[in-house]
């Protein structure tokens, strides 16, 4: 046992079932995250912020912001240090409105609220929260994107794969088709937007991530990879309920994900399948690649305004129309996105986003953070159903479309895991693999 494991209260176990995850239990992924990953990425944003100081000064207002700049990197240092040596969490002081929900919540965790022993939800949900709320307390940097060149680079550098899968959506909507073969195609977008999931900067810790090749080609090798798969229960969902009931789409990540989030829109108002598609986009910067309401309009404006792919171009543009005949409506930012609380607290927290989201006749969630908000990072045994593990939260049908980058799923047949584990013991944290779950209201 290491000086570090004694101070820290770290137990050289896995985390336990039926408990929360925590950082203190060494030989699981939160404890990796908060030893390596999120040390790393503050060292990045330090980085990037310094070599980028003077455009910075240049582009926020000159002298004033230069000298912000320098505190923030200062600041930023500081949460570093807070956050490896364990300290407990302190209050947030801001005007964006989602103070007194913090600081109640922080006072709320009693004797386990510091990065090793709270939740591991809590604390990486927190640290990315403080590291915003550096800029917020400045007067010229408060709109300052510290993660906003990775994201724009994670859509760059994928343009090849996105011109394929246009061509691939266009051929099939050329020629009219038969229920059935919407149906079968529309699950096979449910897959590619799955698999865009795997396009994560925070589980890169930020190192450039593309799609290429032609991500349709790939799913039929990728069949045996969903461990779960309730995409027909999907289709029967959107097909059954009233065509009248709108899409709620929970985005994740920016660049070629959201990208497969705009197809799957496109798709579902092009066939009629919902009258609306909404989204549901994240207030600040978060989690590195998480779409804020700027990032959604850097694409649109990126694709339609695309000079040597007529097909982005021609997408982007379409999309633009949707927004504009509102069958395509970004929702109105809302902090409980970006709250620590798990989804099944939202009736209590966010009375008023529960009642919109129940309106809707099936709630799309993507990727890991928003799955492990859904489990509340409590670790069920792998075979709990979906819906058990929700723990009540049901506002109306819900799917979820996540690869696996964190040691936590529910809803596998009994036995899977384990020869899942036998076959690669890291097989929970490298998105290989990937869900499709859903429940029914």
């Amino acid at each position: 046992m290491t000086d570090l494991d004694t101070k820290y209260n770290i137990i050289d176990e896995k985390p336990p079932f039926n408990a929360p995850l925590k950082g203190q239990y060494k030989q699981g992924f939160g404890f990796y995250t908060m030893r390596e990953r999120l040390p790393i990425i503050l060292t990045q944003v330090i980085d990037q912020l310094s070599k980028d100081k003077e455009q910075i000064a240049e582009n926020f207002g000159g002298e004033t912001a230069r000298e912000e700049l320098k505190s923030a990197i200062g600041e930023i240092s500081k949460l570093k240090y807070e956050l490896q040596t364990d300290k407990d969490f302190r209050p947030i002081r801001t005007a964006i409105g989602d103070e007194s929900v913090w600081n109640s919540f922080i006072e709320g965790l009693g004797q386990d609220n510091s990065y090793f022993s709270a939740c591991w939800l809590y604390a990486e949900t927190y640290m990315y929260r403080r590291l915003n709320n550096i800029f917020e307390n400045t007067t010229t940097l408060q709109k300052l994107d510290y993660f906003q060149q990775q994201k724009h680079k994670a859509l760059t550098n994928s343009y090849d794969a996105m011109v394929a899968v246009l061509r691939s959506i266009e051929a099939f909507n050329a020629e009219p088709k038969t229920v059935d073969e919407v149906g079968s195609f529309f699950r096979k977008l449910l897959k590619l937007n799955l698999w865009g999931n795997r396009c994560d900067l925070s589980i890169s810790a930020g190192q450039d991530v593309k799609q290429d090749g032609d991500p349709f080609s790939l799913l039929d090798s990728l069949e045996s990879c969903i461990v779960s798969d309730h995409t027909l229960a999907i289709w029967e969902c959107i097909t059954t309920e009233p065509t009248s009931g709108i899409v709620e789409i929970i985005n994740d990540n920016s660049g070629y994900e959201l990208f497969t989030d705009l197809c799957l829109a496109d798709f579902i108002v092009h066939h009629k399948l919902a009258p609306k598609v909404c989204f549901n986009v994240k207030a600040i910067p978060w989690y590195i690649s998480d779409v804020t309401p700027k990032d959604m309009q850097w694409t649109l404006d990126t694709l339609s305004a695309h000079d040597t792919q007529p097909l982005l171009a021609q997408f982007g543009a379409r999309l633009k129309g949707h927004f504009a005949a509102g069958t395509l409506e970004m929702r109105p930012v809302d902090n409980f996105w970006t709250s620590p609380y798990e989804f099944y607290r939202m009736r209590d927290i966010a009375p008023t986003l529960y009642d919109t989201l129940s309106q809707a006749k099936l709630l799309v969630f993507k990727g890991d953070l928003n799955y492990r908000k859904l489990l509340g990072d409590f670790n069920f045994p792998y075979s709990t159903p979906f819906v058990d593990a929700l723990r009540g939260f049901q506002p109306t049908n819900l799917c979820t479309l996540r690869t696996v980058k964190a040691d936590l799923i529910c809803g596998l047949p009994e036995g899977m895991a384990d020869e899942l584990t036998r076959k690669d013991a890291s097989w929970m944290v490298t998105g290989e693999y990937g869900v499709i779950q859903f429940a029914s209201k």
